[in-house]
């Protein structure tokens, strides 16, 4: 995984280039939110993600020099122990980046296809398909916010998931997809 800041007047643009399915922290429970669930903690019932907040964490595998540049920035990078082997023995290290859906900045989150070179605009609830998805590859921009408390928020500009496929999946993923709203809707008629 590769990140580059951009630093402007006011905020910073951070991309992550070649990330892969773990440094877009798989589970539901705190870290992918893209549905925008409310979730409680469970052993104090305190609510740590409001209902239709969408989110997701992305895990920090950077050398120690990157990660005190990302911290000098004000970024809140949360840190702990994980029970998970795959992250190895140091402490899992990520941020939360905030998705927004309105306002003059709004989130656009695609997923691609490397094979046929297409991408599709994910809109409204097809977003809540990430939160159970692998992924094979992802590359996303997003942009800091200082507020006037001198806290910092990540809000995502622009977001691009490749779908890992299983091997069904990956043999017929090359077929055009035929049947759209119209035949579903039974006005349309049957190309077969």
């Amino acid at each position: 995984m590769k990140l580059t800041i951009d630093k402007r007047r006011t905020d910073e643009i951070i991309s992550v280039f070649e990330a892969e399915n773990l440094d877009i922290l798989p589970g539901t429970k705190y870290f992918r939110n893209f549905s925008g669930l409310e979730k409680r903690n469970e052993k104090t019932g305190k609510i740590v993600n409001s209902a239709g907040r969408r989110n997701f964490c992305l895990a920090l595998n950077f050398p120690t020099d990157v990660l005190d540049e990302l911290a000098a920035l004000g970024l809140d990078i949360v840190e702990f122990n994980s029970q998970n082997e795959e992250y190895g023995d140091e402490p899992l290290r990520f941020i939360r980046i905030q998705i927004s859906e309105g306002g003059r900045a709004p989130s656009a989150l695609y997923l691609m296809n490397e094979e046929k070179k297409t991408k599709k605009l994910l809109k409204g609830s097809e977003v809540n398909l990430l939160d159970g998805s692998r992924f094979s590859k992802v590359e996303l921009s997003f942009r800091t916010w200082h507020k006037e408390d001198g806290k910092v928020s990540l809000y995502l500009n622009s977001a691009y998931f490749w779908l890992e496929m299983s091997s069904i999946e990956a043999r017929f993923a090359d077929y055009d997809e035929i049947l759209g709203d119209e035949y579903a809707s039974g006005e349309g008629e049957l190309p077969f």
